[in-house]
């Protein structure tokens, strides 16, 4: 799965955050991850949306 989502690495996957809607289409790649503050970003976004 990390292969069709471009988020292989060397050794293991990449961090990365992916939205999906209810249909499956992707609607956001979060492709760099600040552990500290990736959680309240990505609420902030999904919140925005309403």
């Amino acid at each position: 799965m990390s292969k069709a989502y471009g988020a292989a690495g060397m050794a293991w996957p990449k961090r990365m955050t992916f939205i999906i809607d209810p249909k499956g289409k992707i609607e956001k790649i979060y492709e760099k991850v600040n552990v500290n503050t990736h959680a309240e970003k990505i609420l902030d976004d999904l919140l925005a949306k309403k």
